[in-house]
């Protein structure tokens, strides 16, 4: 067994994470890289299909990671939905395209914040490092 990185224990007792984007081959690599990091996650490309499993099980799942652009449900749409469930689940959006706080007030109930907002493209390493302090 691979040694895991440092600080990942703390994350694979607090969660499991859902990642939603509508690139398979991204979810793909993120899946690989942060089950490697010792996290457990599961993935979906299609956010309806996401939405229907945080629903059905919500006391699973820690932390939110979506795509802003992905067709039939945006991310800010995803994130009010699921925040409407359980309103403590962490949430990261991820875009290729520059989010503005303008943009995410516009777009996101007002009683609900971003934990985190990245760009593509990241780094793996990087990537796993904005989960572990998200989740702290």
């Amino acid at each position: 067994m691979p040694d895991q990185p440092k600080n990942t224990s703390s994350i694979r007792n607090q969660c499991h994470i859902l990642i939603v984007d509508d690139e398979k081959d991204l979810l793909f690599v993120y899946k690989k890289a942060l089950k490697l990091a010792g996290m457990e996650i599961s993935t979906f490309d299609n956010p309806d299909m996401a939405y229907k499993e945080f629903k059905e099980n919500p006391e699973m799942y820690g932390l939110l990671l979506t795509d802003m652009r992905m067709p039939k449900m945006n991310g800010y749409e995803l994130i009010n939905k699921v925040k409407a469930i359980k309103p403590k689940i962490k949430t990261i959006l991820i875009s290729a395209y520059d989010i503005t706080q303008d943009e995410i007030k516009r777009n996101l109930n007002p009683n609900i914040r971003l934990d985190g907002v990245i760009c593509k493209p990241i780094a793996l390493e990087h990537l796993r490092e904005i989960i572990i302090d998200v989740m702290k």
